[in-house]
C-alpha cells in the first residue's frame, strides 16, 4: 500500500465530505442567483398578476392592446383581397397544426382558407388565431413564433375547446 492510498483525505469518507461541500455549495450559489421572491410572479414591465386582477395595482402599469380578428373577419379581408386569399390557399393546415382538435377530417391538403370556409368552430378559430399572431395582432415575445403560438393553441384546444373559443372570441375586435 502506498501512503497516497493512507492519507485521510483520500478515504471514502473524505470523498463523501467533499461531495457533501461541493452538492451544499452548489445549491447556495444557485439560490442565491434566484431573484428576490418579490419578483417572481411579476410581469415584464413590473406589474404582479395578483394585483392585475384583483385591480389593486401598488403602480401604473403599461397594458397592451390586443385587437385580433375572429375568423369570419379574416374570411372577408380574403374575399375582398385575392392577393391574401392566395396566400391562405398556399398555407397548408398541416404545415401548422398536428391534427384537428373536433376530430374532423382536416386532409393533409386542407388549406387555411378552406378551413375559415368550411372548418369547425374550433379549428377556424385556431386559424383565425395563428393569423392573428402571424400579422402582429397578437403581441407575442420575441422568441416566441406564430408556429409555436398555434401549437399552443392546439394543446388548448384538446384540453377545454370551450375554454378556449371563449379566451380567442374576447380578443376579437371585429
Amino acid at each position: 500500500m502506498s501512503v497516497v492510498e493512507n492519507k485521510p483525505e483520500n478515504g471514502k469518507e473524505a470523498v463523501s465530505n467533499r461531495r457533501k461541500f461541493l452538492l451544499k455549495g452548489s445549491a447556495a450559489a444557485l439560490i442565491v442567483s434566484l431573484p428576490a421572491k418579490s419578483t417572481w410572479a411579476t410581469t415584464a414591465n413590473g406589474c404582479t398578476v395578483s394585483g392585475n386582477l384583483s385591480g389593486n395595482l401598488s403602480q401604473a402599469c403599461e397594458t397592451m392592446s390586443i385587437s385580433g380578428l375572429s375568423p369570419a373577419s379574416w374570411k372577408s379581408t380574403a374575399r375582398n383581397n385575392s392577393g391574401f386569399k392566395d396566400e391562405l390557399k398556399a398555407i397548408k393546415w398541416n404545415s401548422i397544426f398536428s391534427y384537428s382538435p373536433t376530430g374532423s377530417e382536416v386532409s393533409s391538403g386542407s388549406n387555411l382558407w378552406r378551413i375559415l370556409a368550411r372548418g369547425s368552430d374550433v379549428d377556424k378559430n385556431l386559424v383565425a388565431g395563428y393569423l392573428n399572431a402571424l400579422y402582429g395582432k397578437y403581441p407575442l415575445s420575441t422568441d416566441v413564433t406564430p408556429e409555436m403560438y398555434a401549437t399552443m393553441l392546439e394543446d388548448e384546444a384538446m384540453k377545454n375547446q370551450g375554454a378556449l373559443l371563449d379566451a380567442l372570441s374576447q380578443t376579437y375586435t371585429q
